[in-house]
């Protein structure tokens, strides 16, 4: 009798211990301190920008590290590539580049010593004496080693805000850039006038739209490959081809030209000269300028220069 009643007490103390143990292993983990280590870690970094100070982000990346910037066309790996490529010049002196930043939408989720914090990140850029706002989105990687929280990895994207102010913003064409520009611009006009539909059609889209100051109907790209090569056909040929004045304004991939030509053709043996003022549309597509539609404006009289 004993033991049987010694068996029913202890199995009456498991069932009540029972659902304690289970409570127990439902009840989630306090990892605020470990949130807070981590976010003091990130603001570590981002005042190391601000600093300039290299030591500080070499201390705080693993050698093995692993990411993207926004502009990275490949994997950067290690620490030494995350030195050269993912932070500042050496010689960017403090009050330039990134001069202040604040965090927003921060988030951290764990997989044991692994931790994964995702944010928005603005950030305050100075170039000279100018001052700007860069928004971004991170997701940053870390690793809880000896030494307290390490990033791994991280990828840094731009904002969709930012990617808006940036395809909006005027900004200024580098050497490279205008070259490019002005070369496919007058490749455009030579092909059309030369009928050469192959090469034209490489540098326009089938979307193009076109406006000719003495017709009243749009172009289309079929329209202007016929009369390119009707022209041409026709025994017609570009003697001389001048753009006077161009002015370019570019957003994003996208350019603007503003510009006067004046050139002479010679059809059935006469030589005609024709100027005007137009307007050229082009945009950067698979690394080539495009020439997504023109309006030309014909000037009868004298030019002015």
């Amino acid at each position: 009798m004993r033991a049987a009643t010694f068996r029913v007490l202890t199995l009456l103390l498991l069932i009540v211990r029972l659902p304690l143990s289970l409570a127990a292993q439902a009840r989630p983990v306090d990892r605020s301190a470990d949130i807070q280590a981590i976010r003091t870690q990130i603001e570590r970094i981002c005042q190391a920008f601000v600093d300039k100070d290299r030591a500080v982000l070499e201390h705080t990346h693993d050698a093995d590290w692993r990411g993207f910037t926004p502009f990275s066309d490949h994997v950067i790996r290690g620490l030494d590539g995350y030195m050269n490529e993912a932070t500042f010049d050496p010689r960017t002196p403090k009050g330039q580049g990134m001069v202040g930043y604040r965090l927003s939408d921060f988030d951290v989720v764990f997989f044991g010593d692994t931790a994964v914090a995702s944010f928005v990140l603005e950030t305050d850029v100075r170039i000279g004496t100018d001052t700007t706002t860069q928004k971004l989105t991170l997701l940053d990687v870390f690793n809880r080693q000896s030494s307290g929280w390490i990033q791994v990895a991280s990828n840094t994207s731009l904002h969709p805000d930012e990617l808006d102010r940036r395809m909006s913003r005027v900004r200024d064409l580098n050497d490279r850039e205008r070259a490019a520009l002005l070369e496919a611009r007058e490749a455009v006009w030579r092909a059309w006038f030369a009928g050469d539909t192959t090469a034209l059609s490489k540098r326009v889209p089938p979307e193009l739209v076109t406006i000719d100051g003495e017709s009243a109907r749009f172009g289309t790209l079929a329209s202007n490959l016929d009369a390119a090569a009707s022209f041409a056909a026709a025994g017609g040929k570009l003697t001389r081809l001048t753009f006077p004045r161009t002015e370019i304004q570019a957003y994003g991939t996208t350019a603007i030209l503003y510009t006067t030509y004046d050139f002479d053709l010679t059809v059935a043996g006469k030589t005609e000269t024709q100027h005007g003022a137009a307007t050229e549309i082009f945009v950067q597509r698979n690394g080539a300028w495009i020439n997504t539609g023109w309006q030309l404006s014909p000037v009868t009289g004298p030019f002015p220069k």
